[in-house]
């Protein structure tokens, strides 16, 4: 979590990037719900005027346990009314697609377990970039924005050809 401060040392905007490690119920729910939601609940104690978070692209379709506490964070962020604020669901980054590139390198096959998704990854630093800027920018706030890196969006076959 990234906090910006005025002048006058009061939080003026929260910056959630909290994810569970495992993914599994109890931590999912622990951070990426629970976690979360008291990071809001501290930006509305300190009179923040907007939240940022950080959510992920495959919450569309939920059903992993990572997934549904996201959403539900999701619901309670969009549901209050004491802040403005951002979700940002990005693709994935380049640092997870460029693992495939290094298991190859490595003698190992390329891991697949379905075609049915594309992806179009985005650099750390662009959507590093990209959250802090949705702070200042209005037409970001109080929307849900799913983000993708440049690029025309490749299936995993198209993936592991290129690679």
């Amino acid at each position: 979590m990234k906090q910006i401060q005025a002048d006058n040392g009061c939080i003026e905007s929260v910056v959630s990037c909290l994810a569970s490690r495992s993914g599994i119920k109890r931590e999912a729910f622990q951070i990426d719900y629970q976690a979360t939601l008291n990071c809001m609940q501290a930006g509305i104690q300190c009179n923040a005027k907007h939240f940022v978070l950080l959510s992920a692209i495959c919450v569309r379709k939920p059903i992993l346990q990572f997934q549904l506490a996201k959403l539900k964070f999701e619901a309670a962020l969009q549901e209050q009314s004491a802040m403005t604020w951002s979700i940002v669901r990005p693709t994935a980054f380049f640092k997870s697609v460029s693992g495939q590139l290094e298991r190859l390198q490595d003698g190992s096959s390329f891991l697949m377990f379905q075609d049915s998704t594309r992806c179009n990854p985005i650099a750390e630093s662009d959507l590093a970039t990209y959250l802090v800027d949705c702070i200042s920018k209005e037409s970001r706030r109080n929307k849900v924005i799913n983000l993708g890196g440049p690029d025309k969006p490749m299936t995993k076959i198209q993936q592991g050809k290129v690679s």
